[in-house]
């Protein structure tokens, strides 16, 4: 697999007919102030539950029907599993150690066993070069509908990633997901990032061939338009749901998340995720009720100007052809300098002291056709 290219330039933009914050050309998310988190994390209100995103009873997801992950690989519903008991060799890249990126041994820090990985990348480093990817990759049997689960830790108070892990979906020979400021073709495949902002919560941020540019409110990119940004750009568009508490500190936690490509005519696509166990964003055709506004769908509508009055999620429409399909992951702590120090400044005017090592856990990781669940 290659490794993409992974930027996003962050411009000011002068609202034009719209009271409404500019959209995913910045780093996508809440700006309300942090909150201690719970104990539990999740979500404060349980997240935007439904009938596709609730957990089903416990002996049908693969952790229950393998406790401790034990034999889990070996299932026919599995397409990837790595604890990193073994090293490297199920990662397609990299296939060792790099400057950012290391397998551990610690049976007192890893989250199940002795093995996990380490990602850390420090303000040295972004001193060094505008932009790291501390990112490992793996190509996998290709499907129309995948389960994505990992048990996660951030053990220091340090800026987030500018963007964090990516699912990619693609013909055959397809490989240019992770490309700013793009409109992937829908008969050769579409990507989401699933990222976390600087109140340590989490959204999807997706881009696909019917994907809104940021530039019209109505999210056309039509000279003039209501709303009209003056330039026509199209970042990822953002899905975060409402009403989360911001994820655990310096503890292992689970995230699952599920997504479903259209059929093809239709917009019966459909993402999700769950933290804990706790469904927390659901996505699919007539569920939630939200307003788009430019390049961001807001659940429950939103309060600026320009809104117009909330409605079913119509779904997505992910692709033109069903030979476009679910080939690849990574897991990619991105950084990027400006917003990178743009963040600390944040954190560091709420009186946090924040760390110089942006370290991220990573541990348990399942790649599979069916709801896994976290690791019992």
């Amino acid at each position: 697999m290659r490794h993409p290219l992974r930027f996003a330039l962050t411009i000011s933009l002068i609202l034009a007919g719209c009271d409404g914050p500019p959209n995913a050309a910045s780093d996508a998310g809440s700006s309300a102030d942090a909150s201690p988190p719970p104990a539990d994390g999740g979500s404060e209100d349980g997240g935007e539950t439904g009938e596709d995103a609730s957990a089903p009873p416990p002996g049908d997801t693969l952790s229950a029907r393998y406790p401790d992950d034990v034999g889990i690989g070996g299932d026919p519903a599995v397409l990837f599993h790595d604890d990193f008991e073994a090293g490297w060799g199920r990662w397609d890249g990299p296939t060792a150690d790099t400057r950012t990126l290391h397998i551990e041994a610690d049976p007192a820090t890893a989250h199940g066993g002795r093995g996990y990985l380490r990602s850390t990348v420090t303000t040295a480093d972004l001193e060094e070069d505008t932009y790291v990817s501390s990112s490992t990759w793996v190509t996998h049997e290709r499907a129309d509908a995948i389960y994505w689960r990992f048990h996660v830790r951030f053990p220091e108070l340090a800026p987030n990633p500018h963007h964090w892990v990516r699912m990619a979906a693609g013909v055959e020979g397809w490989d240019a997901s992770g490309l700013a400021n793009t409109v992937p073709p829908g008969d050769e495949g579409f990507w989401f990032d699933f990222d976390t902002n600087t109140d340590d919560v989490f959204n999807f941020y997706v881009y696909w061939h019917k994907m809104r540019s940021g530039r019209c409110n109505d999210g056309t990119a039509a000279p003039g338009c209501a709303g009209d940004q003056g330039s026509t750009y199209y970042y990822g568009n953002v899905f975060q749901p409402p009403g989360q508490a911001p994820f655990p500190r310096d503890r292992w936690f689970c995230v699952e998340m599920h997504a479903r490509a259209n059929t093809v005519g239709e917009s019966d696509g459909a993402l999700a995720f769950w933290i804990d166990d706790v469904a927390v964003g659901d996505y699919r055709p007539g569920h939630p009720e939200g307003t788009w506004l430019r390049a961001e769908f807001h659940t429950g509508g939103c309060d600026f100007s320009a809104c117009t009055p909330p409605g079913p999620f119509e779904g997505f429409e992910f692709r033109s052809s069903s030979d476009v399909r679910f080939k690849s992951f990574m897991l990619d702590a991105y950084y990027e300098r400006d917003s990178d120090a743009r963040r600390r400044a944040e954190m560091e005017e709420r009186g946090l002291t924040v760390s110089d090592a942006r370290t991220i856990l990573y541990d348990d990781v399942v790649v599979a056709t069916e709801r896994i669940g976290c690791r019992r």
